[in-house]
């Protein structure tokens, strides 16, 4: 076990390391090293020898993610073992395998392994280390709070200083990973970047943007890292892979900023199913484009034409599928397969838009929960917002602390909710002003589910927990074998939750007593516990992430039908509804299908297919049609008796990860881009 005066020696030597003025140094990036409760610890124990007996000696190492596999206490405590033997400072940045299906959240990272963004000094260059994942989610995303602190950072150094980056997810690269990369790329713009370091990817490859190279690794355990070494007037980086001689030379940049071709966007529009646009041409070299490619909303890279007037070049390309909303245009011109690159965001006007949107402090991931004429939003920022449902306008905002990932309960008099930092408050519904607070182990993930005078949530320390909702006594607690992530749900006298230990779980509402309890999926990756279970007070329905629907009897568990979804297309992150006998419900995969089934006998009445992936958000129906949404945060109006899409509408640029919900005459949605929106529900008064 690692003393933890070492980590604070650590942790001190990485916010001060020393060198005097010119003095070569070398540092390493490593990714991916999965650390498990048995996994790659051999690897991993070898590499360590390896870096100890490196000389010159790195000044110290970037792991840039998914440190373990689980996120869990054990395989911290295993990382920091192994890791314990460095004879080097060691950084740790926080990837989606940390905090995908970690009980601990980003709280246990910090906790095990140190701050989710850091910045540091050597020799005149610049490191900044930064958090780019999504709470619960494989996808990656840059919370606003840090983008505004490397923004501060960056513009306090001294000018033309070198920087190098070091986070999870690719960006600027392929399939959009991070939803708002654009954000990061315009930050680091007009600065000396030299270097940006991530994994996740599981490769080792290299690709340029705007003069900046990016560089990807395949995981420790697999055999490659990153070797970079900086003396005076040179950054020379290497790729190290196992059983090769000799390690390869991937670059060897100046220190000094270099003029690099600039790239301007001067006019772009939509006209008809056409975008046009015209760019403006820089070079140092006066050197021109090989070839031109455009990207519209995050898809793939499309060749088009340039006509030449002057320094301005005019580019034309047919929309393929146009959706109305907002769409990110990326045009790149190629120069010797650097890519240099510019974008702007065009609306495309069409048959549906938002009534209203509002802009919160964070993401906003969980359910926004309408009753009455207020919309209750929670958001990463650590406040809930109660909204008018009719315009948007602010009632009141109440500071919870923490990241709200939970969706708020409400009643006629209060509001439950549940943040990260393990605190549960009860508001007053009128006016937001906290009535009691409770505190379990951190985090709170699921969203509390109310059963007359109990409230019920779960902890981090996977104990589902039942409250007094009148003073927040707590009245008792039952242990699961892991975590509850999704919406705890009454139903009868009782509340039923999935869990990462494979049970769904029915507990008595008074007393907290198991009535029943069901296991379901084939390992714990597999577990119903991403999706909210559904019920219609004789049946409840719960997904589990191998592709089956499970419906149970409620009183008994009693499975009496299930249903997979089509080969590719997973049952298990889309939570179920239920409404007249139907269970609507999407599958994740790339078809995006959304199935409408009998809940009688588990049969299909109809298959929506979106073409696009949907992963942790839900339905909601009113006026005739279901309303869901696709991970790139497209939103679909359904035909409820058909399946026939209807309306399309793209949100802005951020992950949809959220369960809608509707007041009959509107639907309610929000997005990581930290906006709630209000759409008309179509046919209503």
């Amino acid at each position: 076990m690692v003393k933890r005066s070492f980590w604070l020696m650590l942790w001190v030597l990485c916010a001060t390391l020393p060198a005097l003025a010119g003095e070569p140094f070398r540092f390493l990036h490593i990714t991916d090293t999965h650390i498990g409760i048995t996994a790659h610890h051999s690897e991993t124990r070898e590499y360590v020898q390896t870096f100890n007996a490196l000389s010159p000696s790195p000044a110290f190492i970037v792991n840039t993610g998914d440190c373990t596999e689980l996120g869990s206490t054990e395989e911290y405590r295993r990382y920091r073992e192994i890791m314990g033997d460095l004879r080097m400072p060691l950084i740790n940045v926080p990837g989606n395998h940390d905090v995908r299906w970690s009980a601990i959240g980003k709280e246990g990272f910090a906790k095990w392994l140190g701050p989710l963004r850091m910045h540091w000094e050597r020799e005149g260059c610049h490191f900044f280390a930064l958090d780019s994942t999504a709470l619960l989610e494989h996808h990656g995303h840059f919370e606003e709070a840090d983008l505004r602190w490397l923004e501060s950072r960056l513009r306090r150094l001294p000018r033309g200083a070198p920087v190098f980056l070091f986070f999870h997810h690719w960006v600027a690269s392929g399939t959009q990973m991070v939803d708002n990369e654009q954000r990061l790329l315009d930050i680091i713009d007009r600065y000396n970047v030299k270097a940006v370091f991530v994994g996740h990817g599981h490769k080792d490859t290299v690709w340029w943007r705007n003069g900046v190279m990016f560089l990807m690794a395949r995981g420790l355990y697999q055999g490659s890292y990153h070797q970079v070494d900086v003396d005076d007037n040179s950054i020379r980086i290497w790729r190290v892979v196992k059983g090769e001689a000799q390690p390869t030379l991937l670059a060897d940049l100046p220190r000094a900023p270099q003029p690099a071709p600039q790239l301007r966007i001067r006019r772009l529009k939509v006209q008809g199913d056409n975008l046009l646009a015209v760019v403006q041409w820089r070079s140092p070299d006066s050197s021109l484009p090989e070839r031109w490619e455009v990207r519209v909303g995050g898809g793939a890279w499309q060749p088009v034409e340039a006509k030449t007037e002057r320094t301005d070049f005019h580019l034309q390309t047919s929309l393929q599928d146009p959706i109305p909303g907002e769409h990110r245009v990326v045009i790149r011109a190629l120069v010797k397969d650097r890519g240099y690159e510019a974008s702007a965001v065009v609306t495309i006007q069409g048959a549906v838009r938002p009534v209203w949107t509002f802009r919160t402090g964070g993401s906003v991931k969980a359910q926004p929960v309408v009753y009455g004429d207020t919309v209750y939003v929670s958001s990463f920022d650590g406040n809930l917002y109660a909204l008018n449902a009719a315009t948007g306008r602010l009632r009141w905002k109440a500071p919870i602390g923490g990241t709200l990932v939970a969706a708020p309960a409400v009643t006629e008099d209060v509001v439950v909710v549940g943040s990260t930092s393990g605190v549960l408050v009860c508001l007053r519904r009128a006016d937001g002003r906290p009535l009691w607070r409770a505190q379990l182990p951190p985090p709170i993930f699921a969203s509390a589910g109310m059963n007359g005078e109990v409230v019920c949530t779960a902890g981090g320390d996977g104990k589902i927990v039942g409250f007094s909702l009148r003073d927040g006594r707590r009245l008792w607690d039952f242990q699961t074998g892991m975590f509850v992530q999704s919406r705890i749900v009454a139903v009868r006298d009782m509340f039923i939750a999935g869990c990462w230990d494979n049970h769904v779980y029915a507990l008595d509402a008074r007393s907290g007593t198991l009535r029943w309890k069901q296991r379901f999926g084939r390992s714990f990756y597999y577990a119903p516990a991403i999706a909210s279970p559904a019920t219609d007070g004789v049946r409840v329905v719960v997904p589990s992430n191998d592709g089956v629907l499970h419906a149970m009897r409620v009183g008994t568990g009693e499975v009496t039908w299930e249903t997979a979804s089509a080969q590719g297309n997973s049952f298990g992150y889309p939570s179920p509804l239920i409404s007249d006998g139907v269970v609507f419900c999407a599958a994740l995969g790339g078809r995006g299908l959304v199935y409408a089934i009998d809940l009688r006998t588990g049969q299909p009445v109809w298959v929506a297919e979106t073409g696009r992936a949907i992963y942790d958000t839900g339905c909601a129906l009113a006026g005739g049609y279901l309303f869901t949404g696709s991970v790139e945060g497209v939103v679909y109006w359904i035909q409820e008796t058909s399946g026939r899409i209807v309306h399309r509408y793209r949100l802005g640029e951020g992950h949809l990860f959220c369960i809608p919900d509707t007041d009959g005459k509107r639907f309610f949605i929000g997005s990581l881009n930290g906006m709630v929106y209000a759409f008309r529900v179509e046919g209503a008064s």
